[in-house]
């Protein structure tokens, strides 16, 4: 069977959440990642693409435009997820490949630390490593 790599629909969204939890991401009920598919679908920074075999839904690539004000501005792999049975069938090759053929520019990605598997398939498909971050978070009361 071929794996055709498409844009995502609203109707995608069990699907893709469904594979989502294979990389962990769990917390949000199917309503709301109903309704963050819909914001992303809606907006023009956004793209969602899925790889489909069959009538299933095996991986998922979003990535978004990062606008910046004082530096360059770029696109940036905001999730990569395939299916634990499909990977290493070059499902995350062809997603990543898909984007980059469809929207020229520079391409940023961000790897926790502790997936070695993710640094080396994106090094491979020829990102370079660029920096090392640390995240910081803060939780905001004002509304």
């Amino acid at each position: 069977m071929t794996i055709i790599i498409r844009a995502a629909l609203a109707s995608d969204s069990q699907k893709i959440a469904q594979v989502s939890e294979h990389l962990g991401y769990t917390s949000l009920s199917p309503e709301e990642s109903h309704a963050n598919l819909l914001a992303l679908l809606d907006s023009p920074d956004d793209k969602v693409f899925v790889a489909q075999l069959g009538c299933r839904i095996v991986g998922w690539i979003h990535v978004f435009f990062a606008r910046r004000l004082a530096s360059n501005s770029f696109y940036e792999i905001g999730g990569l997820v395939v299916l634990p049975a499909t990977r290493g069938q070059g499902v995350g090759r062809m997603l990543v490949k898909h984007v980059l053929a469809h929207q020229p520019g520079q391409y940023r990605v961000r790897c926790n630390e502790s997936r070695k598997e993710a640094h080396q398939f994106y090094e491979s498909i020829g990102f370079k490593h660029s920096k090392v971050q640390h995240v910081l978070r803060a939780v905001s009361d004002n509304k």
